[in-house]
């Protein structure tokens, strides 16, 4: 078992929404590095701040050299952008060959590394959108970014296989709000210029969302779990809060949340986006399956099983009435 002393954690993409809350977090348990192309100048002093691009091979080989890292976090890449703003190959050098090398890089210099990627649910697509779906599912990305995360999965796995990675954790997130950055959800329930609340069909259809707060103590609750595991183990989780929401229970939520302004809700049939749908994917039939996708989104259900990530121990705290309910929860 590593001493709490010794404990060095390499967060990557330390700036990032996801990243600050793993640097928090990890801090409290060890010697947290973090790694960004863009550093806060506001960051805690205790912290090792290393300022380079995650594709900056001498860099990292010469950080790992000179400094053990024995966990790796690793939330650095490019979030899901508008069409058409990245290309593929952009999301796969960046999100997988990248990874890949950031994980070979690693292990080399420190064979027991605890090598935990955040991967996403989008690597599962849209097509299974009845009961829940676990990670035996089989993935059939629709957009260039669930690609090249699909990608960095692979490619971490067959280094596992290969006995390069000892200590592999793949996490698929789910959307990712806190009370300060909730776009993953406002895109599914907001009109846009944010003027109302928009209830698609019925508003009963349930999504899987995480917490930030969450998903940052899964990490930590791994990291202490793994310290007392041998190498060779490896894992893979769907990661969202305990239980899925409806649209109609986020839109209450956020109507009565002193975080969020006050809006009109207005309905809207589903029946016509789906023919607006239909007349977008004739015209672009390139990107028809990531149009249809968008629609499914909004028009059933969208449940990640969780139960792999339960039986592991923990539980997740929070939910979206205690973050955005709870006027501490800023504190």
């Amino acid at each position: 078992m590593v001493e709490m002393k010794t404990l060095n954690i390499l967060i990557t993409g330390a700036s990032g929404f996801i990243g600050k809350a793993m640097v928090e977090t990890c801090s409290r348990i060890g010697n947290v590095f973090a790694l960004d192309s863009i550093l806060d100048p506001n960051s805690d002093k205790e912290i090792g701040l290393i300022k380079a691009d995650i594709t900056d091979k001498k860099i990292l080989t010469d950080f790992f050299k000179y400094q053990k890292i024995n966990v790796v976090v690793h939330c650095a890449g490019i979030a899901h952008q508008r069409v058409g703003k990245v290309d593929a190959k952009q999301y796969r050098q960046i999100n997988c060959r990248a990874t890949e090398n950031l994980a070979e890089i690693a292990c080399k210099a420190n064979p027991d590394v605890h090598f935990i990627f955040l991967s996403s649910i989008s690597v599962y697509g849209e097509k299974n959108g009845k009961g829940l779906v676990s990670e035996k599912e089989s993935c059939h990305p629709t957009s260039d970014y669930a690609a090249s995360k699909l990608a960095a999965e692979i490619g971490l796995k067959k280094q596992f296989e290969e006995g390069q990675l000892k200590r592999l954790d793949i996490l698929r997130l789910a959307p990712v709000y806190d009370f300060d950055n909730s776009f993953n959800l406002d895109k599914r329930v907001l009109a846009p210029f944010k003027v109302a609340y928009i209830r698609f069909g019925s508003g009963a259809q349930k999504m899987s969302a995480l917490s930030r707060q969450n998903l940052a103590r899964f990490v930590l609750y791994r990291i202490n779990q793994k310290m007392d595991l041998p190498s060779g183990f490896n894992g893979l989780y769907n990661i969202c809060d305990e239980k899925p929401y409806t649209f109609n229970e986020i839109i209450h939520i956020f109507n009565t949340s002193v975080f969020k302004p006050s809006r009109p809700v207005l309905g809207f049939p589903l029946g016509i986006i789906k023919a607006f749908v239909r007349l977008a994917a004739f015209l672009y039939q390139s990107k028809e399956d990531w149009i249809y996708s968008c629609y499914d989104k909004l028009a059933q259900d969208l449940i990640f099983n969780n139960e792999q990530m339960l039986k592991t121990g923990y539980k997740p705290a929070q939910t979206l009435q205690s973050i955005f309910l709870n006027k501490e929860s800023k504190s």
